[in-house]
């Protein structure tokens, strides 16, 4: 292996076969990690990083998906590519979860896994062939559909030179998950000295990120920026992916301009902020719903600005019609996809925050004053449960109440992640995970565990349902054997909340017999706690807190707060209930 010299790379100067190429690049990446669980023709992979340990974090986990959704909240919180990898048909079969919400969510994310073929018998359907063909599963063209790009390798020139190639498309542009599905000789195989193509083993195979902005787009919008009168910044997930945080807060500080979130962008302005409007959208605040709709000016930064997102394009929220788009995006084609933008700025979010905050110095944009005249106005969620009785949202208050600032809150799908996107309230340092893109369960603790490991200076608390929980004690199992430090809130209502109030009284698979999860969360390792009012949530979470290691808080909730109860004023047409009767 040969040290890069200053003015020139060297090529690979000695036989090594495909996998510990791979192996090599893969120890080569900023925070080196692996999800995974050696399978199939990786274990050759995982060997080869057996002398690499001092430069890779290899994290066995108990099932596939539990390796890709921490990877994927990984990508999200740092902006560096984790690894996953494993056996081809079950990083397809199990992993599936994680990767569709990297490809929807747009985090980076690099996924190894091998075809498992049969050599010179591939194509006679031998056990577990997955290159396509009769009798076999195609694997490539599985992954090309939740994947960013997938590459298939040959021979073990390709093997190096196609993961390093995977590393630069997960990062560029919109990041995303890249795959290489490994055939057996590009991992049995050598790379060649005088191989053709030439490799090299080091060097940056990414793409640099620009040290500026367009400066005509620049100056376009700050002459529509400088107009406006009532101007508000619409914040995306991208603000997350591109560590823009702090640069949003200065420029809404400076500029004195309202922030409000989208759904997935909850978490990258603080929401105790005077600038601080809250969630848009159908299950938005109504108060940031009605400022955004009122506004003349919008600085969109880091979201598609999807149907999702404005609640099936009311016109309401935002219409080209009346108000003018500032649209800022680090890919071209995000930019007035759904919504004409009169200004595009192409750039990573903290840099074109920063330039434009810069030449728009001394406007005001009367943010302060705006918010609370807003607040005044409308209210932001309901200050207890619908029945009074001991509910999910009860506990999200006194979440509020007792949670240190920075608090990485992860969800799941379903009613607990609305009860949490309406009232748990982000603090400067703090931020919210969900699982924006694909919307699956089983997220909330594979991604806490992952933000405790990416982030130990931050508290990480999953939540989620009964239902979620139970699709989740393999991850329970990983979080405690690499020993992390988290809080685990299960809401146990006995339901699958969203399908059984969107069953309007036609109950049909959507009800839980009582289990007694604090015996399963026990036998896994962890500290528990149950609790069934209030007050005995509120002793249990501080005495979680007081402790380290994976607590967990079964919560008997009621079943009466219902997703309707969240919905804001403007989504007026329930499209997830039955119809009525």
């Amino acid at each position: 292996m040969t040290e890069q010299n200053t003015t020139s790379f060297t090529r690979v100067d000695e036989d090594i076969t495909g996998a510990v190429a791979v192996g090599r690049v893969i120890a080569g990446l900023d925070q080196a990690t692996v999800y995974g669980m050696p399978g199939g023709y990786t274990v050759h992979i995982f060997d080869a990083l057996r002398d690499l340990k001092a430069d890779v974090n290899v994290h066995l986990v108990r099932q596939e998906s539990v390796g890709s959704v921490m990877a994927e909240a990984s990508g999200r919180l740092t902006g560096v590519p984790s690894v996953v990898m494993g056996q081809g048909q079950w990083i397809l079969g199990n992993a599936g979860i994680g990767i569709m919400e990297a490809h929807l969510g747009a985090s980076p994310m690099l996924v190894l896994l091998d075809a498992t073929d049969g050599g010179p018998s591939s194509h006679l359907g031998p056990y577990q062939a997955s290159l396509g063909g009769y009798g076999a599963v195609d694997l490539p063209a599985a992954m090309r559909a939740i994947t960013k790009e997938t590459f298939v390798a040959n021979d073990a020139t390709q093997a190096l030179q196609m993961t390093q190639l995977a590393i630069k498309h997960a990062t560029s542009g919109e990041p995303g998950p890249v795959a290489v599905i490994f055939r057996r000789d590009s991992l049995f195989g050598r790379v060649q000295v005088e191989s053709q193509p030439p490799s090299y083993l080091h060097g940056s195979y990414g793409t640099p990120r620009s040290d500026v902005v367009s400066p005509s787009q620049i100056e376009a919008a700050v002459k529509t920026l400088g107009s406006a009168r009532k101007p508000i910044v619409l914040a995306g997930n991208g603000v997350r992916l591109g560590h823009a945080e702090a640069a949003l807060l200065s420029f809404a500080r400076t500029l004195d301009i309202p922030v409000v979130t989208t759904p997935a962008g909850k978490g990258t302005f603080p929401e105790d902020h005077a600038l601080a409007l809250g969630v848009i959208g159908s299950f938005g605040h109504n108060h940031a719903n009605r400022s955004l709709g009122e506004s003349d000016v919008i600085v969109a930064v880091g979201t598609k600005l999807g149907a999702t997102d404005l609640a099936d394009f009311h016109p309401d929220l935002i219409s080209a019609t009346r108000q003018r788009l500032i649209h800022i995006d680090v890919e071209p084609r995000n930019i007035g996809w759904t919504v004409p933008a009169t200004n595009a700025i192409v750039g990573d979010a903290e840099l074109s925050l920063v330039t434009l905050g810069a030449q728009a110095a001394g406007f005001s944009g009367g943010g302060r004053t705006r918010v609370e005249e807003a607040r005044a106005r409308n209210r932001s969620s309901r200050a207890e449960s619908a029945t009074g009785d001991f509910s999910a949202r009860d506990a999200v208050l006194i979440m509020n109440e007792l949670l240190p600032a920075k608090t990485v809150v992860t969800c799941d799908a379903g009613e607990n992640r609305l009860f949490v996107l309406s009232d748990y309230v982000v603090k400067e340092g703090g931020t919210v995970l969900q699982p924006n893109g694909g919307g699956g369960m089983g997220y909330a603790i594979p991604s806490a565990t992952a933000a405790a490991m990416v982030r130990p200076d931050s508290l990480a608390v999953a939540t989620c349902g009964d239902g979620g929980f139970g699709m989740s004690f393999h991850a329970l199992l990983t979080a405690v054997e690499l020993g992390v430090d988290m809080i685990v809130v299960v809401f146990d209502n006995r339901i699958l909340g969203w399908v059984y109030h969107g069953q309007r009284g036609r109950v049909i698979a959507s009800e839980f017999p009582s289990t007694d999860y604090s015996a399963i969360a026990a036998a896994a390792g962890c500290t528990t706690y149950s609790a069934r009012t209030p007050a005995e949530f509120h002793t249990a979470l501080t005495e979680a807190l007081a402790i380290t290691g994976v607590r967990v808080i079964v919560s008997s909730v009621s079943n009466e707060d219902r997703y309707q109860d969240v919905m804001a004023d403007l989504h007026t047409v329930d499209g997830y209930s039955v119809p009525q009767q």
